[in-house]
């Protein structure tokens, strides 16, 4: 018997559905091929537009150049479009050039095809100088400064020693002062994307200084060696000093030695809190180099420590020590061959361990000591006779301690104006009394033979706040009120005494100038940033246009993460590059100001100047650029941390750090 076949109505349906799906998917495959062979076949057709426009603060954005080409792939030479515009109009001025361009296909204007690749230069009769489109990018390989900041570019294959760059979002921009009869030549080319890769290579300018060998003063040249102080007073605001224009009579002691030594006006600190500051001023590196940066870390051992490198040419060391941030565990006994320590010591103590080490060395031997005095930090609880020299009757609610204090907050504060003269008056009379101390001290060098061979330095860690912008004691801005410190030096056998140096200084100059007059050249393995403080004193002119920067990281207590710097006019920046949820940063805390003019840093001008605000944020990306080269020479990997005993933390929590 004969079988018959039936057919199903639905396995004929989905026959024709799948033959349908089949010829959907040849023709994607046809189309496919044919955009492809388009885009980047031999004979694809291509336009490449670019135009480029200068703004200078005050003025109309100009278009001084836009040009279009249209080419081929199979084009045997690369098409150039090149320009040379005359920058006569902005002759002295801070402009700022933004180029954008873009590569699209002819018949696919929707696809971007490649990249537009720059060179560009300034000519003037000064010579001729690259412009470098520089940008700091951080994503995530470095601990600190998460984010992007300035103009990130990426070099174009082949190009490494005339760098061709380009930036995939095709926009580049550069802030300069045009130079007298100056002209911009720029060469664009188009940047194949095929030909970058997975891992397009960052542009990186040369930043990486030379390490140029340290100074030697005339008498440590000659062998002999001046015994040489610190004495630190942790949390002093500068201007709260008579000899810093204070009206109030908190420092005399300070006063009569600033007279007979070399004052610093515009001394500036790296950062705002205690452990990541004098690290730096003992090992001559800014924190995000010296990697001590958040409240676990430990000072590590690669850098060379200011004690280390006068123990090389004979020094004996001591560390006296009252705040719980210097202290053995965090790393800050390397070098010292006597380190005391004393939470909340009183100056008499610090003098009283001073005296004891003195007493103990040979007269023919130099020594260096570190004397880090707490005194007005907070908790602020000065002698009652002091108290009564600055007290104007204002009945504060919060009384100084360390739990007043937290109740109050340290970001937006809740105190009322009398709350703060209150705690200003307490702050006063604090200052007062580790005046005394220091007066004290400089008696103790003078009784023992010390003092006129010596090279003595008075000067802070930080300063306070006392809600000029929002914030309550320290650590939480880069404001004046807590970046400018007091920096008073009197060199051996007071030369040169008394002339006030108004050239901006930093706390990383410490580590030079002290070297130079002791004599000292270790063998270091990367450069150091900071300036010689005797030469800036002694030939300020060089020095005139100098640029400071700081900066601030709290990156696993509460996520604030601030960088800044003062340029060569004055203007002063700070940035917020803060990742992390629940950071704090007050509002007035971040801007642009002009110092010369505000000396409160009051009124932001980033608006008003946006010229002026990108030239400074180009600076803090170059700035950090150079930093993370150098911070990759000496240590791999994250600096150590502490696992915090109950008595380490019981030392910080009165000291108010730890809530």
């Amino acid at each position: 018997m004969t079988g018959i076949v039936q057919h199903k109505p639905g396995s004929e349906r989905r026959g024709r559905q799948r033959t349908a799906r089949l010829a959907i998917a040849a023709a994607a495959v046809v189309v496919g091929l044919v955009v492809a062979a388009l885009l980047v076949g031999p004979w694809a057709s291509l336009d490449m537009d670019v135009a480029l426009t200068i703004s200078a603060d005050g003025e109309d954005t100009v278009e001084v150049y836009r040009a279009h080409r249209r080419f081929s792939r199979s084009d045997n030479n690369a098409p150039v479009l090149s320009a040379e515009i005359d920058l006569a109009p902005w002759e002295g001025k801070l402009v700022r050039l933004d180029l954008s361009g873009q590569v699209r296909s002819r018949w696919f204007k929707s696809l971007l095809a490649d990249h537009v690749g720059c060179s560009a230069e300034v000519v003037s009769a000064a010579g001729t100088r690259r412009v470098e489109f520089v940008g700091w990018q951080n994503d995530g390989s470095v601990r600190i400064h998460f984010g992007t900041l300035g103009s990130p570019a990426f070099v174009a294959p082949g190009t490494a020693s005339e760098p061709l760059v380009y930036s995939p979002d095709g926009s580049l921009w550069h802030v300069l002062r045009v130079p007298q009869g100056a002209a911009l030549r720029i060469a664009l080319n188009p940047v194949p994307a095929d030909s970058v890769g997975d891992a397009p290579k960052p542009f990186v300018p040369n930043t990486q200084p030379m390490k140029l060998p340290l100074r030697l003063s005339s008498e440590s040249a000659s062998g002999q060696h001046p015994d040489v102080f610190i004495y630190l007073i942790d949390a002093l605001r500068a201007d709260h000093l008579g000899c810093y224009g204070y009206s109030r009579d908190t420092s005399p002691s300070i006063d009569g030695f600033a007279a007979e030594a070399t004052l610093y006006e515009q001394a500036q600190t790296t950062v705002t809190w205690t452990r990541p500051s004098v690290a730096a001023l003992l090992t001559g590196l800014y924190p995000s180099v010296h990697g001590a940066v958040e409240k676990p870390d430990v000072l590590a051992e690669w850098p060379t420590l200011l004690s280390e490198a006068l123990q090389e040419v004979g020094y004996k060391t001591c560390c006296v020590s009252t705040n719980g941030h210097v202290t053995a565990p965090f790393g800050f006994n390397q070098g010292f061959d006597t380190f005391v320590h004393k939470n909340l010591g009183l100056p008499r103590w610090a003098n009283s361990q001073a005296a004891r080490f003195l007493a103990a060395q040979s007269p023919d031997d130099p020594v260096f000591m570190y004397v880090h005095t707490v005194e007005p930090h907070s908790p602020y609880a000065p002698e009652s006779e002091s108290f009564r020299r600055f007290d104007r009757g204002f009945v504060g609610a919060c009384d100084g301690s360390v739990r007043a204090l937290t109740a109050a907050r340290r970001l937006y504060p809740k105190l009322s104006a009398d709350d703060i003269e209150y705690l200003i008056d307490l702050y006063d009379a604090e200052i007062l009394d580790n005046d005394r101390g220091f007066g004290r001290f400089l008696e103790l060098l003078k009784r023992t033979g010390r003092f006129e061979n010596a090279l003595i330095v008075l000067v802070a860690d930080h300063g306070e706040s006392f809600a000029e912008h929002d914030c309550l004691q320290h650590g939480r801005n880069l404001n004046k009120e807590e970046l400018h410190v007091p920096l008073i030096i009197r060199f051996p056998r007071g030369r040169p005494a008394g002339p006030r140096v108004k050239e901006r200084v930093s706390l990383v100059d410490l580590f030079p100038t002290i070297l130079s007059q002791a004599g000292a050249r270790p063998e270091l393995a990367y450069a150091l940033p900071g300036a010689d403080l005797w030469v800036v004193a002694s030939q300020p002119a060089l020095y005139s246009s100098r640029r400071i920067y700081a900066e601030l990281s709290h990156v696993t207590s509460n996520g604030l993460d601030l960088v800044g710097v003062i340029d060569e006019d004055g203007y002063k920046r700070v940035i917020d590059m803060s990742v992390s949820p629940g950071k704090i940063a007050a509002k007035k805390s971040l801007g642009l100001w002009d110092t010369r003019v505000d000396l409160p840093e009051q009124t932001d001008v980033v608006e008003s100047l946006p010229a002026r605000a990108a030239y400074d944020e180009q600076l803090i990306a170059r700035w950090l650029v150079e930093q993370s080269n150098w911070r990759g020479v000496p240590a791999a990997g994250p600096p150590p941390s502490v696992e915090m005993t109950d008595e380490m933390r019981k030392g910080l929590r009165a000291l108010g750090y730890l809530d």
